[in-house]
């Protein structure tokens, strides 16, 4: 077995994944919308034998040159191809690595179920929540919600409220506005930069993504990225405005997004991992019906040494980033 290391995917990666995979973050179009946004090197690695491919592992290059990441990938991806030839492919994997000056491996693989899957590898063990629509009409999805939730998306629909498909440019950052908003009422940090955003709208709007507002009298008050997958919608990320919550924004925005999810064919609606310490967002997710999965964060550390020193480093760094 050989190993393939490919720094932009072209067509033969992308044949390759439509054999295997229906996620979108697999695809070529999201090492582009990433490469953008982060600016950091890309490296989709490939295990070969005898001329053909047997296995991917896309990811991304990130940290400093204290410790150096390669995490496969924002928000999940993981494994593509022949799942047997994974111990292997991992060894080939871990000596690339060492070569580059990469001190650790993360792979979130939501497709592994089990710890003992990759033995070597230190877990974390988060969830996430997905709503079937495959074979429900819509009305069975929502005698799916929750009581509660149906009386505040009634609320919302008396409320004046109007959703709007973003289709320039300019409107991202409103858009980007709203998830700084709910950042800081949620004492959370912002991960994601306008950047980011804005790619998603150049390279993936309309065809592999919708970026939704929810208006009240032609103001955005929520806003809503969903990524198109093969069978899945996931929710990428939102924001709304804290002075209009009291008109449950966001309950109708959702509500309209899985009913978009449904009108396009998909099977699914991913709310996308959380940590099994945020009771109040899995609550929230789970009030719409959304059954609870498995999700793994795997890392293993290449170079010890280094993911001590990072550890040690790591309050200093966060009081420094909590100050700027």
């Amino acid at each position: 077995m050989n190993l393939v290391v490919i720094e932009e995917p072209d067509e033969k990666w992308d044949r390759f994944v439509s054999r295997h995979s229906g996620l979108l973050f697999h695809r070529s179009v999201w090492s582009r919308v990433l490469k953008r946004s982060y600016r950091c090197p890309i490296r989709y690695l490939v295990v070969e034998e005898g001329g053909h491919w047997l296995c991917g592992l896309p990811g991304m290059i990130v940290g400093n040159p204290v410790f150096r990441v390669f995490y496969s990938l924002v928000p999940y991806g993981g494994f593509i191809g022949d799942r047997e030839s994974i111990p292997q492919f991992l060894e080939l994997v871990n000596g690339w690595a060492r070569r580059q000056g990469i001190h650790r491996v993360q792979i979130v693989d939501p497709h592994i179920k089990k710890k003992q899957d990759l033995p070597d590898f230190k877990c974390v063990e988060w969830c996430r929540h997905v709503l079937q629509l495959e074979g429900k009409s819509a009305d069975e999805i929502w005698s799916d919600y929750g009581d509660s939730l149906k009386r505040n998306i009634k609320t919302a629909l008396s409320s004046d409220l109007s959703l709007e498909s973003i289709r320039s440019r300019e409107q991202v950052e409103p858009f980007y506005r709203l998830y700084l908003d709910s950042m800081r009422r949620n004492k959370a940090q912002a991960r994601y930069a306008l950047e980011l955003f804005c790619e998603i709208f150049d390279l993936l709007v309309p065809e592999f993504a919708d970026m939704f507002f929810m208006n009240h009298q032609g103001r955005p008050v929520a806003g809503m990225v969903v990524i198109y997958s093969k069978q899945t919608a996931h929710y990428f990320h939102g924001g709304s405005d804290s002075n209009y919550l009291h008109l449950r924004p966001n309950d109708l925005l959702f509500h309209s997004a899985i009913r978009a999810a449904k009108d396009k064919g998909k099977s699914y609606f991913d709310f996308m991992g959380s940590s099994k310490r945020m009771h109040g967002l899995i609550r929230f997710k789970e009030k719409w019906g959304a059954q609870r999965q498995v999700l793994h964060n795997y890392h293993k550390d290449i170079s010890r040494a280094r993911a001590a020193m990072y550890h040690l480093l790591l309050p200093l760094v966060n009081l420094l980033r909590g100050k700027r």
